[in-house]
């Protein structure tokens, strides 16, 4: 395939910004990841067939994993990484902790996006809904580097799910 006048549109350059719950978060550095799993069953050695017939898949699972590095570091940001966490302001000084309730509430589950500027206003965002950090959580600080910490952002499906699944890619283009 040649180059063709919509190649320079097409073509999706820097990390972007993170986003959580359609607010801006800050920007992002090194690269970011949108990757959608999916666990699907194929039944195998249907009357001897060489391999999967077409039509007999059925999709098990499907998640999206949003994975970012944030070097905006706040408090909010900090919280947003350790799923669970809840922070309490005394004076100038906020503390972020786990207070040991192992079931995780439904305010811990945010939606967040990865929003990378196309040319011309053509805009990319990548969405994970209900979604959690369930990478590790790791801060490191260096002299002559950046802290920046990595979250892995898990979608995760409503209990009464509506017909669009809990993440997605959306294009805008200019002028729309």
């Amino acid at each position: 395939m040649a180059i063709s006048a919509s190649t320079p549109a097409n073509l999706v350059v820097g990390a972007g910004d993170l986003e959580v719950d359609e607010a801006s978060v800050g920007a992002t550095a090194d690269d970011n990841e949108f990757t959608v799993n999916q666990e699907l069953f194929e039944p195998d050695n249907l009357n001897g067939i060489a391999g999967m017939l077409v039509g007999t898949q059925y999709k098990r699972r499907e998640e999206a994993v949003l994975a970012c590095t944030t070097p905006e570091i706040s408090a909010a940001v900090l919280a947003l990484l350790w799923a669970g966490s809840s922070s309490a302001v005394a004076g100038d000084e906020t503390t972020i902790d786990w207070d040991g309730t192992r079931r995780l509430p439904t305010s811990a589950f945010k939606d967040y996006a990865i929003v990378v500027p196309g040319l011309d206003g053509k805009e990319f965002k990548f969405l994970a809904d209900n979604a959690i950090n369930q990478g590790n959580i790791s801060y490191t600080a260096s002299d002559g580097n950046m802290m920046s910490p990595r979250g892995e952002y898990h979608s995760k499906w409503a209990a009464s799910p509506t017909a669009r699944s809990p993440h997605r890619i959306i294009v805008t283009a200019a002028g729309s």
